[in-house]
């Protein structure tokens, strides 16, 4: 199956949060079947969609909480290249970066998707959260190592 929905991270921190690529994994997945097969989006279409998230230390001119920005195109490989930001701190408050993570990926899922398609309904995506496999995302390693935490540029 050729994946038209990928997600990919970026972080150039020293303490980049070490966890599994296998995040990533699970939520290709989690949309491919929840979200794009029934509602028959992004399938057919030539142009794969990827959401680049990028991990970055807050500053005082940080945006507050997920950010994501217009496409950019990348014609050679028909990318169309979304990149959102999320600052270190939102994924190691209160000790709990699994949970912050797993949380995070599915608020950029659902902002993605409810401003960029208006056929899913806010009430569809919040139904949908119940279906994250909270089991089996925080039983993934952490900090996992560095081999598998694949973020790009690795």
């Amino acid at each position: 199956m050729i994946k038209q929905f990928l997600i990919k991270k970026v972080c150039s921190e020293a303490n980049r949060p070490p966890y599994s690529y296998k995040v990533e994994e699970y939520f290709e997945e989690f949309v491919h079947n929840y979200i794009l097969q029934p509602f028959n989006i992004i399938l057919n279409e030539k142009w794969k969609v990827l959401l680049s998230i990028m991990l970055f230390k807050k500053d005082d001119n940080s945006p507050q909480g997920v950010n994501i920005y217009e496409a950019s195109l990348v014609e050679e490989e028909l990318i169309k290249y979304y990149p959102v930001a999320i600052t270190l701190d939102d994924i190691y408050a209160n000790d709990k970066p699994m949970e912050n993570i797993v949380g995070l990926y599915y608020k950029i899922i659902s902002l993605f998707f409810l401003s960029n398609y208006p056929g899913i309904s806010q009430q569809y995506m919040l139904d949908l959260k119940e279906k994250l496999d909270w089991e089996y995302l925080l039983s993934l390693t952490y900090p996992a190592p560095y081999s598998e935490q694949k973020y790009v540029g690795d």
